[in-house]
């Protein structure tokens, strides 16, 4: 018997909102360029130099991601490959609820899990995007942004402290937190006494927000803790780290999966998912993850970037982990296409690699397709506590 998963269910575990006026506000002949990892990631860094657009763009047709994307969206829309976003945006103008349902039907995405942190600016509601892709979406509540507000509407660290508190116990709607520390001071987050967390405050607070590991470490350590702390008082929700690499805002130097090993030691019962399996270190977040029961390792950014080297991280983490700790994500966070791409792309990679442990003696058949069925969706449903 051959392991078949195309019928499979998908719940996407990270991935982020969008509106229709702001993909009609794009370029229609860049669509593909905005979809690979280094145009995503040149248009979110603060950092990236703007002169070198055009390189950026230059080099997108010897994308191996692009150039099957293009390929696979022409088919899909019955179009020229030039043609794609010319197509692609007249399908959004005539009925965007429509080609968006439709798409995510088309791989069989029956839920999408939304980091609202980004866009930042307006943000999207995840019930504006569930009207929108006539799917469900479920709120993935991004912690900097709470601390951010925080810090800027209140006096004293503990009004601070008691604000940022208030914002975790109102938000009920949402199914997880998120937080990107890797993007303010690094992963090797510690565990700071009082006092040095009030002398780092005043420190950064001094400095006018300026973000250091000199100054707001401390702070950004000890409201990781503090969310931890609620969430499990919420009845366990899971807490999602940013792990590995990301754009070049990243604080590279201190975002390796390992770094996490202290904190996940103390928060050894509470469920945290390590987004994006620590990219480009899937090993090192798949050791993790297969020593420390509730940490759970997130597929995303290596699908659907690492493409032709996406069946040796499906492998790494497949060997290492428990497959019921296995989640799959897409890290959609330019298009809506991507979602589409990386669940199509995601989908055959496990399959192939699953079918070589059958073929292995590794797993019956069976197994194989259970744990598949499991890592598309079921993990992540069972995780987050929504509907099977």
């Amino acid at each position: 018997m051959t392991v078949d998963l195309s019928g499979a269910h998908v719940v996407d575990v990270h991935c982020h909102g969008f509106a229709v006026d702001q993909l009609l506000a794009q370029s229609e002949a860049g669509v593909i360029d905005r979809m690979t990892v280094m145009g995503m990631c040149f248009l979110s860094s603060t950092t990236a130099d703007p002169a070198l657009a055009n390189e950026v763009w230059a080099m997108t047709d010897s994308t191996v991601f692009a150039m099957a994307a293009r390929r696979w969206l022409a088919r899909y829309l019955g179009c020229d490959e030039v043609e794609v976003g010319t197509v692609r945006r007249k399908r959004l103008l005539d009925d965007p609820t429509g080609y968006l349902s439709a798409l995510l039907a088309d791989e069989s995405i029956v839920g999408l899990l939304v980091d609202d942190g980004f866009p930042a600016a307006p943000r999207i509601a995840a019930a504006d995007l569930q009207q929108l892709v006539a799917t469900p979406v479920h709120r993935v509540a991004r912690l900097e942004p709470m601390i951010e507000r925080a810090c800027q509407a209140s006096g004293s660290f503990s009004a601070v402290e008691e604000s940022f508190r208030a914002e975790m116990d109102d938000a009920g709607d949402a199914v997880a937190y998120k937080t990107v520390i890797a993007y303010r001071t690094g992963l090797d987050v510690t565990d700071p006494d009082r006092d040095d967390v009030e002398s780092a405050f005043r420190a950064w607070r001094e400095s006018g927000w300026t973000e250091s590991r000199q100054t707001s470490k401390a702070v950004r350590d000890h409201f990781l803790g503090v969310a931890y702390e609620i969430a499990a008082r919420q009845g366990g929700r899971p807490i999602h780290i940013h792990s590995g690499a990301g754009d070049p805002d990243v604080v590279l130097a201190h975002v390796r999966p390992t770094n996490l090993g202290p904190l996940l030691a103390r928060t050894s019962s509470h469920p945290t998912v390590l987004i994006h399996g620590g990219f480009p270190w899937i090993e090192d977040a798949a050791y993790l993850a297969s020593i420390y029961p509730r940490a759970y390792l997130d597929l995303s950014l290596h699908l659907p970037w690492a493409t032709v080297a996406a069946d040796r991280a499906i492998e790494t983490a497949l060997g290492l982990v428990p497959g019921s700790k296995v989640l799959y994500g897409s890290d959609e966070a330019s298009e809506p296409e991507v979602l589409w791409i990386s669940a199509r792309l995601g989908r055959s990679a496990i399959t192939r690699v699953l079918q070589r442990s059958v073929d292995h003696d590794m797993l019956t058949t069976r197994q194989a397709i259970d744990i598949g069925h499991a890592v598309l969706a079921g993990n992540t449903q069972r995780l987050h506590g929504l509907a099977v």
